[in-house]
């Protein structure tokens, strides 16, 4: 057989030899990984040391990713309102719950009460100016310098106005006021920064950041409730209702009296002091 005929013979065996046993080999199976799946919360950020303990634990038992958002209430429902996307909405008192269908496009379903926020006064450590805890002083013009929390921005803000207004007292005070911050955190700074005398901040913020250190609380000498109820929401956007809910499920378990104290919140409408 010539050399040529025979190189070619042998390469048309190869080959159908090759594909034969091609033939015979079992398929691979691309594995399917499932997603995994995400929880997004909006909260303000007094809630946020609380949250972001509750999303660890959630986490670890539900094999998922806790995405937070944190803000005031009006950035909160803004970006809710732009994205249309989130699951749970946790403000720092449940004002902003009447206005979050007209801000966001959206409903809030199932709610969970979480425990109460507290108006307190706050100064720097000390008490430099001898502040007792009553609002009369702060309706003299000129006698402190207040910072409060913008009303129109976040629920800390709109909490303040209604305590001030139930005393007949803010429009007088906003006399007094050197600056309006759009939530709680600009509150303590102003008052590390020696750019006030007093603010109107929840108990809870003396919790954070080491603020203890820096900053007293003063309770009000006042009769009227400081107790604001705070919850957690369910929004009708949800794309893991199921997921949502669990959530509030933990957190009913996982938040009683004590664990709320760590937070500086409370179950009861009053503190003993």
């Amino acid at each position: 057989m010539p050399l040529t005929k025979y190189i070619l013979t042998l390469t048309i065996s190869l080959f159908l030899f090759n594909g034969g046993c091609k033939e015979h080999r079992p398929k691979k199976f691309k594995k399917i990984v499932e997603p995994t799946k995400e929880l997004v919360i909006y909260c303000e950020n007094t809630m946020l040391n609380m949250v972001v303990d509750l999303k660890y634990n959630f986490e670890q038992l539900y094999d998922c990713n806790v995405i937070i958002q944190n803000d005031c209430s009006k950035n909160l429902m803004s970006i809710i309102n732009y994205s249309g996307k989130g699951d749970i909405y946790i403000p720092s008192s449940s004002h902003s719950f009447k206005s979050f269908q007209k801000n966001t496009g959206f409903q809030l379903e199932d709610s969970l009460f979480l425990g109460y926020n507290h108006l307190v006064y706050m100064v720097k450590k000390g008490n430099p100016k001898k502040f007792s805890g009553n609002t009369a002083p702060l309706k003299r013009k000129g006698r402190y310098a207040v910072i409060i929390a913008n009303p129109e921005t976040s629920s800390l803000g709109h909490e303040t106005k209604q305590f001030l207004r139930k005393q007949r007292a803010y429009d007088e005070v906003l006399e007094s006021v050197v600056s309006l911050t759009s939530d709680s955190k600009g509150l303590v700074k102003g008052l590390k920064g020696d750019e006030a005398d007093v603010a109107i901040n929840w108990k809870s913020n003396i919790n954070v950041n080491g603020n203890a250190h820096h900053i007293e609380v003063i309770y009000p000498q006042s009769p009227y409730n400081n107790a604001i109820p705070i919850y957690a929401a369910v929004m009708s956007c949800s794309s893991e209702p199921t997921l949502a809910k669990a959530f509030l499920h933990l957190a009913s378990e996982e938040l009683s009296e004590a664990a709320l104290t760590r937070y500086g919140f409370s179950k009861r409408p009053s503190i003993i002091f």
